[in-house]
C-alpha cells in the first residue's frame, strides 16, 4: 500500500505547476500528518486515474506552455492544490481572479487546464521514470503517451515552464 501511495502521490505532485507551489506559503508541520482514510484514498486514485486518462489535444503542448507564461507574465498565482481532490481544484483554478480570462484566451477551461497539466505531469513522470514491476500507478492514456514521444522537445518546455 505504501509503495502504491508513493507512486501516485508522486505522480500526482509531478501534475502540478511547481511556480504554483513554489509561489504559496508552505505551512510547517507542527506535528506527524494523519493518514488518509480508506475513502480519501480511493477518492486520490480515482482523481489520479482519471487526469491520467483525460485526452490531451494535439496543440496541448505549446498552447499549454504559451498559457503558462500568459500566467506567469500577468503574475497570476495558480492555486496551491495540495491535499484537494480534483474537483476543488477546479473550483479553485476558476476562482483565482484573472485567471479564467487568460485560460480562456488560450482556449482553456479551468477543467481544460486542471486536467490536462494533470494529465501531462503525470504522463511525463511515468515515460521517464516507470514504475516498477506490480506497483499500482496510474495507466496513462496511450494517445498521450504517443503524443509526448513524438515531440520531446515541446514536452522539455513547457517542463521548463512549470519550473
Amino acid at each position: 500500500m505504501t509503495t502504491r501511495l508513493t507512486i501516485l502521490a508522486a505522480a500526482l505532485a509531478a501534475a502540478l505547476p511547481a511556480a504554483a507551489l513554489a509561489q504559496q506559503p508552505q505551512p510547517q508541520p507542527t506535528q506527524q500528518a494523519r493518514q488518509p482514510s480508506p475513502a480519501e484514498i480511493a477518492a486520490f486514485q480515482r482523481d489520479v486515474q482519471t487526469a491520467a486518462q483525460y485526452p490531451l489535444p494535439a496543440d496541448f503542448l505549446p498552447r499549454m506552455t504559451a498559457t503558462l507564461r500568459a500566467i506567469q507574465a500577468a503574475g497570476i498565482n495558480p492555486p496551491n492544490a495540495q491535499n484537494l481532490s480534483l474537483a476543488q481544484t477546479i473550483d479553485q483554478t476558476a476562482a483565482v481572479p484573472g485567471l479564467p480570462q487568460v485560460l480562456s484566451a488560450h482556449g482553456f477551461s479551468a477543467r481544460d487546464f486542471v486536467l490536462g497539466i494533470s494529465a501531462f505531469g503525470i504522463t511525463e513522470s511515468l515515460i521517464r521514470q516507470p514504475p516498477p514491476a506490480g506497483a499500482h500507478a496510474p495507466t496513462p492514456n496511450p494517445a498521450n503517451v504517443a503524443l509526448l514521444r513524438a515531440h520531446q522537445q515541446e514536452a522539455d518546455a513547457l517542463l521548463q515552464a512549470m519550473n
